[in-house]
């Protein structure tokens, strides 16, 4: 079952970008004559589109995390004040809502069990990869690896304790200050009780 959907999923990228090619082809050729773009009446579809439309096939299980999500980040500092010793608190920066992302199973034998795409990048065929999702062996979570575009990686521990939101913390210390990244991702696209009622 995930192998059909993998494939499945393969050839409506593979659809998707032979479409893409189509179009601009189309396009370039119409606006050689004249300076006219020629018209068509295709549907256009972007990736998100195209991940909607993937995520919308009845799932093995309702318990996969595959899925479009909102990103929001808080970071906060905490230090000992250098007079009165006292630990304070308080927010650096607070991004909500800030990317779209979709989470999707990576293929058999990739050492991967989830990878993250973008969806900011919504004007190149290529989309990038920024993230990858595996479980942890007690089965209470995710280790999340994050790619900075210097290919530097991070990594965080997710927990999926609500339905359709994982929470990710990174603490680590800078000096005398704990700096601690909180990520939240909100799922936007299907919800758990959309699953659920697919399956039935």
């Amino acid at each position: 079952m995930k192998n059909m959907k993998t494939l499945h999923f393969s050839v409506l990228v593979f659809l998707f970008l032979i479409g893409t090619s189509t179009v601009a082809l189309s396009q370039s050729k119409g606006s050689g004559k004249k300076g006219k773009a020629r018209q068509d009446h295709y549907e256009k579809i972007d990736f998100e589109g195209l991940m909607h439309r993937f995520l919308s096939k009845p799932a093995a299980s309702s318990e996969t995390i595959e899925g479009i999500y909102s990103v929001s980040c808080v970071i906060t500092k905490r230090a000992k004040g250098f007079l009165t010793g006292n630990e304070k608190e308080k927010t650096v920066q607070r991004k909500d809502n800030y990317a779209r992302v979709a989470v999707i199973k990576d293929v058999p034998g990739s050492g991967k069990e989830y990878i993250e795409i973008s969806l900011d990048e919504r004007f190149t065929v290529n989309y990038p990869i920024v993230g990858e999702f595996n479980s942890l062996s007690e089965g209470d979570g995710f280790i999340y690896k994050h790619i900075e575009p210097d290919g530097k990686v991070v990594s965080f521990t997710f927990t999926n304790e609500q339905n359709d939101i994982l929470d990710g913390v990174l603490a680590g210390m800078k000096g005398r200050r704990t700096i601690t990244y909180k990520m939240t991702y909100l799922k936007v696209f299907p919800k758990s009780i959309d699953q659920l009622t697919s399956n039935q």
